[in-house]
């Protein structure tokens, strides 16, 4: 093993040519040793990293597009990536290392240590279209080491690949809506043919969820139907109503009121017909079968006074006379009338009888059998009553002494099925049975065994995850949430907090209880005409700002006594790495040799705050390592020693990133001030606000940019000499090319929300998307949807992280990242994603930073969702209980696993990379290439791709890292808890779970078909995954099920015991969780009214969902001045990539320095 210890979240073991988890560093730093080869555990075709669908394809051609100025070393696997380099092996995702290497400056990663300009690394050719450095076959063998080689595909092509081939499912759907050709559907408003494969693929959706849906049905109701069907009614002995007769063990319908003045029990047709003391007796002997089995076993005495034949044929063997049911009738000989009456011997009548039906069958149960006073015994089923071979008219026949034998041998309860198996034995078990029979044994057929099989089973499987799911969500609660965060609290305590979050979130406006800032650190209030002179050297700015704001002498710190003593090797401290520690310990390696040669020069402690080498420690050194100092704002907030930890464990630079769209300034101003008044340092957080476009929402007076640039003060540039730059969006056609305008200075506080002395200093960045020249006159210029936001930080991100060439908008984010923090944007570690209508609670932003921080592998969490509107209306009622239910039990149980397959879009962390152990290595997570290619997927040609990108892109970014990084995790931290204002209206919740219905269908299915998720086979989150996807899809048939059972048992019989306990079950554990977990009653009412709406959760909302499924809008949810009026997938126009001028940022940065020194001769002259 190379370089890790332990196991490795990262590594898979891959084919010995194709590493999965490469460690790269810069091409200087030295090597970490010889590797070892390990073995393939995995099939080939799986870990082919040519292959487009490889999970790290992306992250495998990143590194050899940035070969020229990266190394790749062994991973954990021990596969030894420089051999395989001269193969031209690609590699997939990676570490970076930091390392510090004699007098070289080389820092974080991927850093141009040469003097001259290289030729950029990424060739596009004339068509846009980036090269393609493979062969035909997708082979890389053929791949050289060269700087012009590798290739750069952050620009899309032009023109998309047609395949004319269907695929199977594509098949399917022309095959299911057949019925509905081309020109009719153009006829009915679907001209376009992506429009109609849309619908096509929304019909065939629909069938499947039908199709699963009636093999749900036929489990439920029509399997125990089919294999155990019994079309007879099963009647107890001893339990026979009135209304029936038992004949040899079958209950028959009596007639007792058509015919009056009947004295004995007639056939006629179809009926039997008596009077209503016949009713519920036995009339087997009224109905004798002779002459069958029984023949020449039974046989008339030479003086027998019943009728027979010469054949020995007998009209009758027992008197024909009713006995009770129950056999405690004695034997009666006497005559009534004449001999043979009642015994229904002639034809007429035998023929009647045999041409009724029986309406029931009469069952014994064994303890019945075995403890009842009668002599009953069990042959084949049938259960024989020896008792009544007492009614035999011994003085008429003569019959088999076995008989008597039975009798008196004590056999009550025996089964003699085996014992009466063998010829003459048989012929008599037979005769028994056709003479006393009384019923059948409670038995069960195989097919009724079977049934009973997959209902236990079923009952179990489900059983089994609904138990396990709470008893792991209880756990979770008692002991997993209250160690997370900053600090470990007892249960005590946790309630306490759980309690404060909730009197917060019972109204939006309510305040959260804020601490008082030092003075030193609130804003600074500033005239105008003072902002344009305040531009002093970096040193000076630093030792002035340390002494005022964190009390610690003006004179330098030895860093060989102040930090060498707490730093580990690499820059791990205590065991957590940070890019602070890690840089921090570099510089004291930089300080230590400056000082070896110059006993008289020491490196101040704060330059290692500004940049890893703003200051160029290494003297003679002409590299560019970062921008320039002297843009830096005066006033930035100044970065704390390195032992500044306030909660325990090393602070990590976070950026805030809020989205917005048509938010009012209320909104928008709830959540900026939430974010700023944090309690997490504002040395430390970054405010970065995007709006999605020239956007003017319902009844606001403003346009959101607007409100945006009103909430911001003390601005780098003035606001109106800011210059829009292009960038690549999130778009088809003409769209692709967007421009965007971006702000920085400081956040404004309003004093009427946020008290003075609960405001911090922290520094904003606000992008605004406001579109090219010729789409100004359109409704909404500039927009490309929330996933485009989102990409212009990831991307920006990646580039930075991988030192690519960027566009003139990322270069002015790293630009003004650096002019209003003085760090460079790789310091940040992760991201805080926030809709632009949240409040975050104070502590909340520092419970994430710190769970991230304790657990590098760790990629994202999300806090708990609060409802401030509860009672606003009947739809926000509803929703309560579903809020809480959905953080408390599913994500708390998938938050033990570490895989919560949801991270809210509204409220939520991500890991932009993560150090690897304690060496110095890093591996990009948000940042990766796979995540940043396929979560900027702008080709949405199918219905799923379209349900994933365009309607649950928050989604499917949490399912992209579970996809991309199956071993590391996503978690839910209670602790950390923000707010928001549930939809009040039908009509917007209706479209709100519209789009998050059909999402989680479709981001189920991709998470489905990962095998590398936590367990195996039934025990894993896959198979919980596989069951939550089928459950999804039937819920409106769930619900229609749930309804019929409840009545089903109200009006009939028997009872579904078990499928009533199985919905109480169900029903009433998130029940009992409340009781467990939550710290107010109040959520039992709520449930109570969740319960009330099911019908709306489980039928309705589904129902429209799946129906819509080929509805890509975001409905009522946002709206805007004008209403609504285009969907994001519209493709107009070509993309012209010329007019998007892609650099690496050392490029950018030297045009930028000639400009200000052209600017500032100018002026001078």
């Amino acid at each position: 093993m190379t370089g890790l210890n332990g196991d490795d979240p990262d590594d898979y073991y891959l084919n010995l040519n194709q590493d999965e988890e490469s460690l790269l560093r810069s091409r200087h730093s030295v090597g970490s040793g010889a590797p070892h080869r390990q073995g393939s555990l995995v099939r080939p075709e799986r870990s082919r990293l040519n292959n487009p669908d490889n999970p790290h394809f992306y992250y495998a051609q990143k590194t050899q597009e940035q070969m020229n100025h990266l190394d790749v070393l062994p991973s954990s696997t021990g596969v030894n990536p420089n051999a395989t380099r001269r193969s031209g092996s690609l590699r997939s995702k990676g570490s970076v290392r930091s390392k510090f290497s004699g007098r070289e400056t080389d820092s974080y990663l991927l850093q141009d240590m040469n003097t001259t300009d290289k030729k950029a690394s990424v060739k596009i050719s004339d068509e846009g279209v980036a090269e393609d450095e493979f062969d035909k076959d997708g082979d890389v063998d053929n791949f050289e080491e060269s700087s012009t080689q590798p290739i750069n595909k952050s620009i899309k092509p032009l023109r998309k690949e047609t395949n004319d081939t269907l695929s199977f499912w594509q098949m399917y759907c022309y095959f299911i809506t057949f019925w509905a050709p081309a020109p009719i559907l153009a006829f009915c408003g679907m001209p376009k043919k992506e429009r109609q494969m849309a619908w096509r693929e929304k019909v065939a959706l629909i069938s499947v969820i039908l199709y699963i849906g009636a093999i749900v049905a036929f489990l439920t109701f029509g399997f125990t139907k089919t294999v155990c069907s019994s079309s007879k009614l099963r009647l107890k002995n001893n339990e026979v109503s009135t209304e029936f007769v038992v004949i040899n063990g079958k209950a028959y319908e009596l007639d007792t009121s058509s015919r009056s003045g009947i004295q004995d029990v007639e056939v006629d047709s179809d009926t039997l017909y008596g009077p209503w003391s016949d009713a519920g007796k036995d009339a087997s002997f009224l109905f004798q079968n002779v002459n069958g089995n029984c023949h020449n076993l039974i046989t008339p005495k030479s003086n027998s006074s019943i009728p027979h034949d010469d054949d020995n044929n007998l009209a009758w063997y027992f008197p024909c006379k009713l006995k009770n049911q129950d056999g405690s009738s004695k034997p009666n000989f006497t005559v009534e009338n004449y001999a043979g009456w009642n015994c229904h011997t002639s034809k007429e009548d035998r023929d009647a009888f045999y041409g009724l039906k029986s309406k029931a069958d009469v069952y014994f149960t064994w303890d019945g059998i075995k403890n009842s006073s009668r002599n009953l015994i069990v042959y084949n089923g049938d259960v024989l009553d020896l008792d009544l071979l007492d009614w035999l008219e011994k003085d008429d026949v003569d019959y088999p002494v076995v008989f008597d034998d039975l009798k008196t041998s004590n056999l009550q309860g025996y089964d003699l099925s085996l014992v009466l198996s063998n010829g003459h034995e048989r012929k008599i078990a037979r005769c028994l049975s056709e003479i006393i029979k009384v019923g059948e044994v409670d038995s069960k057929t195989v097919g009724c065994i079977a049934s009973d099989v997959v209902l236990y089973v079923s009952l179990v499987f489900i059983l089994s995850v609904v138990i396990i799911k709470f008893i792991i969500a209880c756990y979770f609660r008692w002991t997993v949430a209250r160690k997370q965060g900053a600090y470990i609290v007892d249960n005590k305590t946790m309630d306490k907090h759980t309690n404060d979050i909730e009197d917060w979130s019972n109204n939006i406006q309510t305040k959260a209880p804020l601490k008082e800032v030092d003075p030193h650190l609130r804003p600074k209030k500033y005239s105008k005409k003072s902002l344009g002179h305040k531009r002093a050297s970096t040193f000076d700015l630093l030792k002035k700002h340390s002494s005022k704001m964190f009390q610690f002498n003006e004179s330098v710190i030895d860093l060989d006594t102040s930090m060498s003593s707490s730093l580990q090797s690499s820059g791990s401290y205590r065991g957590m790495t940070t890019m602070t520690t890690q840089n921090a310990w570099k510089l004291s390696n930089e300080n230590k040799a400056v000082h070896s040669r110059n006993p008289s020069t020491l490196l101040p402690t704060s330059s290692m705050f500004w940049n890893k080498a703003t200051s160029s420690p290494v003297p003679g050194s002409s590299l560019i390592q970062s921008l320039d100092s002297t843009i830096i704002h005066p006033d930035i907030v100044q970065q704390p020693p390195l032992d500044f930890m306030p909660y325990g464990f090393p602070l990590i630079h976070t950026i805030c990133f809020v989205t917005c769209y048509s938010e009012d300034e209320e909104g928008l101003r709830t959540t900026l001030d939430s974010l700023s008044t944090t309690d997490y340092p504002n040395s430390h957080k970054l405010l970065m606000v995007v709006c999605d476009g020239l956007i003017k929402g319902s009844g606001n007076d403003k346009t959101t940019p607007e409100i945006a640039l009103g909430m911001m003060d003390d601005f780098v540039t003035p606001p109106d000499e800011v210059k829009p730059y292009s960038y690549v969006a999130v778009a088809s056609g003409s769209k692709r090319h967007n421009m965007a305008k971006i702000y920085a200075g400081f956040y404004k506080y309003d004093d009427s929300t946020i008290p003075p002395e609960n405001q911090q200093r922290v520094p904003i960045i606000t992008i605004v998307k406001c579109g090219t020249p010729a789409e100004q006159g359109a409704a909404k210029p500039g927009n490309r949807g929330k996933r485009d936001s989102q990409i212009i930080l990831m991307s920006f991100l990646e580039k930075i992280t991988f030192d690519e060439r960027m566009t003139q908008l990322e270069f002015q984010l790293l630009k003004n990242i650096w002019q209003i923090t003085g760090l460079m944007a790789d310091f940040y570690e992760t991201v805080l994603m926030v809709d632009a209508d949240t409040k975050v609670f104070p502590d909340a932003l520092t419970h994430m930073v710190a769970e991230m921080v304790k657990d590098p592998l760790i990629m994202g969490l999300c806090g708990e969702t609060k409802i401030a509107n509860k009672a606003q209306s009947w739809v926000t009622a509803i929703q309560v209980f579903e809020y809480y239910i959905s953080h408390h039990q599913a994500k708390a149980f998938e938050s033990v696993f570490g895989s919560v397959t949801c991270l809210p879009g509204c409220f939520s962390m991500y890991r932009i990379k993560s150090p690897k152990g304690s060496d110095g290595y890093w591996v990009p997570v948000l940042a990766n290439p796979d995540i940043v290619e396929r979560y900027s997927d702008n080709v949405t040609n199918t219905l799923h791709k379209k349900n994933l990108l365009l309607l649950g892109e928050d989604r499917f970014l949490s399912s992209l890292m579970l996809k991309t990084f199956p071993k590391r995790k996503q978690v839910f931290v209670p602790k950390a808890a923000c707010k928001t204002i549930a939809p009040d209206k039908f009509k917007v919740l209706l479209s709100q779970r519209r789009r998050w219905i059909n999402s989680t269908v479709h981001n189920l299915f991709e998470l489905v078909l990962i095998r590398d998720l936590c367990g195996t086979f039934c025990f894993s989150m896959q198979f919980v995954i596989g069951i939550e996807l089928i459950g999804t899809m039937v819920l409106p048939l769930a619900i229609c099920f749930t309804i019929y059972v409840i009545i089903f048992a109200i009006v009939s019989k028997p009872t579904p015991v078990i499928t009533l306990v199985l919905l109480a079950i169900i029903l009433g554990l998130p029940g009992l969780i409340v009781v467990i977990t939550a710290t107010r009653w109040s959520y039992l009412w709520w449930m109570c009214v969740y319960i009330c709406a099911l019908p709306i959760w489980n039928f309705v909302l589904p129902s429209y969902a799946y129906w819509k499924f080929d509805d890509f809008s975001w409905g009522d949810t946002r709206t805007i001045a004008g209403g609504n009026k285009k969907a994001q997938d519209e493709n107009e126009g070509e993309f012209d990539h010329s007019k998007i001028k892609m650099r690496t940022w050392r490029e950018f940065e030297r045009e930028d320095i000639l400009n200000r020194k052209e600017e500032s001769d100018s002026f001078v002259a």
